[in-house]
């Protein structure tokens, strides 16, 4: 029966779940019939099971850097909270948790912001100046004053759970009332950083485009731009992010960068992230990020990762793979690495319980450059 037990469920430690109550099976050395604590828990094996996800959007995880060997997940803000967190994992394994550690932003984003529009996107990021070891949140919002007009701003802290100073300027911005969203910030391999989002001041027409720069950290805790903005993809001949958007915009948006022997991807969402057709493309860059478009694969007609049915979805000539548990409008999918070097995801869905939740795996790639295959399996 133990044996059994066993095999019917996926064992996972270091993970903030609440308490359960397990008979029979010894997960990390607790005893047998003892209650787990509350920064463990064994996650059923049914990838349908949704008990166990982040309870809000737009989640963004790294790594803790406080002793703990832990990670830290951000997220849009939801439950009352402005930018809710949760601490999960430890050591190589991501993890993942239902429970909302806290609140990293409670007094909104800054100066600029209109804070009865909510924070959303954060993009998570860990740097390090003259001996000075800073968390910086960048992050959606919506500009006070505008006519709809959002914005990305920067806040920066010491601590990663409290405390971030928001700057008093967003850092991009567009000069028109298109949009600028969904931030990405991640460190190249020669040291260098970059950010990617999704950026309406260079879009054209109907379409949506994706845009990256360099950013220099500054000993105040405060960032700057280093380099000028460069497009990397545009929406404009990508069939299955068109497919019954009917909004008049064609969107991509939440942009994640990877690099990979020497090549950089960057993964985004398209389509209308309302509907079951919000799906995950992948583009390839090449070995330089700032060098021009890069190349939708596997071709232009089709998302990577998308809803596979039974209910309305992208047809299969418009749609690769699915995900763990199939779940409705896969999108704002982050890649990142855990301790260990190794690759993982966190993305959202709309859940079945309503509103949306985030769920992690890990990222299974062959192949490289251009022909290259992606697979996400659950830990």
């Amino acid at each position: 029966m133990v044996n059994g037990l066993a095999r019917a469920l996926r064992r996972s430690t270091g993970i903030a779940a609440g308490v359960c109550l397990v008979l029979g099976v010894t997960p990390g050395g607790i005893a047998a019939g003892q209650p787990v604590r509350p920064t463990e828990r064994i996650v059923a094996a049914d990838p349908a099971d949704e008990s166990q996800d982040f309870r809000f959007p737009g989640a963004d995880t790294i790594a803790l850097h406080d002793g703990s060997d832990k990670y830290i997940t951000y997220g849009a803000s939801q439950h009352g909270r402005g930018m809710p967190y949760s601490v999960h994992g430890a050591g190589n394994h991501v993890g993942t948790s239902p429970v909302i550690t806290g609140d990293s932003m409670p007094n909104g984003g800054g100066a600029w912001v209109d804070d009865t529009r909510g924070l959303w996107a954060p993009a998570a990021f860990y740097h390090v100046k003259n001996g000075v070891g800073r968390y910086y949140l960048f992050y959606t919002a919506t500009k006070k004053g505008g006519e709809d007009q959002h914005c990305v701003g920067v806040a920066s802290s010491t601590s990663p759970f409290s405390g971030f100073r928001a700057e008093a300027t967003p850092i991009v911005c567009p000069l028109t009332n298109r949009w600028a969203i969904d931030a990405d910030v991640v460190r190249g391999p020669e040291g260098a950083i970059w950010m990617t989002w999704r950026d309406g001041q260079r879009a054209e027409g109907g379409e949506s485009a994706l845009s990256v720069m360099m950013l220099s950290f500054n000993n105040d805790g405060t960032v700057d731009r280093a380099t000028e903005p460069v497009v990397i993809l545009r929406s404009d001949n990508l069939a299955w992010a068109k497919y019954r958007e009917g909004a008049g915009v064609t969107v991509i948006e939440n942009p994640s960068l990877f690099h990979r022997n020497n090549a950089w991807y960057v993964f985004y969402s398209g389509n209308n992230w309302r509907t079951n057709y919000y799906a995950t493309g992948i583009a390839y860059c090449g070995p330089r990020i700032d060098d021009g478009l890069c190349s939708q694969v596997p071709g232009p007609r089709r998302a990577w990762f998308s809803y596979a049915g039974p209910e309305d979805h992208l047809p299969d000539d418009l749609r690769l793979r699915g995900l763990p548990g199939n779940k409705r409008g896969p999108g704002a999918m982050d890649v990142y690495r855990a301790r260990d070097g190794q690759p993982w995801v966190t993305w959202n869905y709309l859940s079945e319980e309503g509103g949306r939740k985030s769920r992690t795996g890990k990222l299974f790639i062959t192949g490289s450059g251009a022909d290259v295959d992606f697979e996400v399996r659950l830990p």
